[in-house]
């Protein structure tokens, strides 16, 4: 508790990071990725392949972007940046130990980035959508982006943003959080280069007979194509959240989305 105290400090962030929990929320994963090391390996291991496949397809090797980079356990970051001349992280947060470690690498550079592209307009400073990514995707160097596990993280800060703020919230469009969702999906189809989307893209929670207790659409009902390859994500095994309870993803991955 007090190392994730003294990141949740030690995290530079604007006031609206924070407010949407997105902090505390990578505080949080960090610490359940060291609890659920063994458990999320194999999800870890399987993003890294599709992405490290895709790198050998590629005719050229400038750029590589990176959105959602969070703590980097899904990208296989020495291989990017053997392979390419720039390797560029973009997030919303990124944690100390992350800042630290990328000082000693050459070729990486860290991009802070709200990616829903609305914190301003939750915070009453605008009067609709920033575009996040206007000057990467008009970048035609740019070879290879990935969107690393990020898909489903953009609705739910969203929902209990507005759940929390209900006079704001009667201005805002009731389906915000199903449109940061098709928003990204659109970002990503106006890149040039090669677009990897790696996602969780359903919910589903059982007991220890089996049976399914709980099932939530991630996508917020955007619909997806069907993706190359798809497994399993323990999330939450049983003990993690609730000892008769476990929680498992359903993740999607899509070698050429655009």
């Amino acid at each position: 508790m007090l190392a994730e105290l003294a990141l949740r400090l030690a995290t530079p962030a604007s006031r609206m990071t924070r407010r949407l929990g997105l902090v505390g929320e990578s505080v949080a994963l960090w610490s359940r990725g060291v609890r659920q090391r063994r458990a999320w390996a194999g999800h870890h291991a399987r993003c890294r392949a599709v992405i490290a496949e895709v790198v050998t397809e590629l005719p050229q090797r400038r750029t590589a972007v990176i959105l959602g980079s969070g703590l980097l356990r899904d990208i296989p970051l020495r291989l990017l940046a053997a392979n390419f001349e720039r390797v560029l992280l973009v997030d919303a947060v990124h944690l100390p130990q992350i800042r630290l470690a990328m000082r000693f690498r050459r070729k990486v550079a860290l991009l802070t980035q709200d990616l829903t592209g609305i914190m301003a307009w939750l915070a009453g400073q605008g009067d609709g959508r920033d575009d996040p990514l206007v000057g990467l995707a008009a970048d035609p160097a740019i070879d290879l982006v990935v969107s690393a596990n990020l898909l489903s993280q953009l609705a739910w800060p969203i929902e209990d943003w507005l759940a929390d703020n209900p006079d704001e919230a009667a201005a805002l469009p009731i389906d915000l959080p199903a449109r940061c969702i098709a928003w990204h999906l659109a970002d990503l189809r106006r890149f040039r280069g090669r677009v990897v989307l790696l996602s969780d893209v359903e919910m589903v929670e059982r007991d220890r007979a089996g049976t399914v207790t709980d099932q939530l659409d991630l996508m917020r009902g955007v619909a997806l194509p069907a993706p190359d390859e798809s497994w399993d994500w323990p999330v939450a095994p049983f003990g993690e959240e609730a000892a008769d309870r476990e929680n498992i993803h359903r993740v999607g991955a899509w070698r050429n989305f655009r």
